[in-house]
């Protein structure tokens, strides 16, 4: 039997990955549609701008933090990010 925390945790999986896909794209639609309402499209743009970081004064592209300055969760990103990476990687390339 599955239990309530399961079917939770399940869900949220979902909300975090095709969720966040499916507000991506509709975000994206609408920015992009010339027929949409000019708030809306503002409110979409604005959302996509917000969401990728440029609008975070705190945020610089050419940020290096060392490892020992991040956070728990900057640590997190950075490893999730180089394992995608190594698991994107060419396995032959030094063949």
């Amino acid at each position: 039997m599955t239990s309530i925390e399961d079917i939770q945790r399940e869900l949220l999986h979902r909300i975090q990955t095709e969720g966040v896909l499916v507000a991506y794209e509709a975000a994206l639609a609408v920015a992009r549609d010339p027929k949409a309402p000019a708030p809306a499209r503002a409110t979409a743009s604005t959302t996509l701008f917000r969401v990728a970081g440029y609008f975070d004064r705190s945020a610089s592209s050419d940020r290096n933090v060392e490892p020992h300055e991040m956070t728990p969760e900057e640590l997190a990103s950075e490893i999730r990010h180089a394992r995608r990476s190594l698991e994107q990687s060419d396995p032959d390339i030094f063949s």
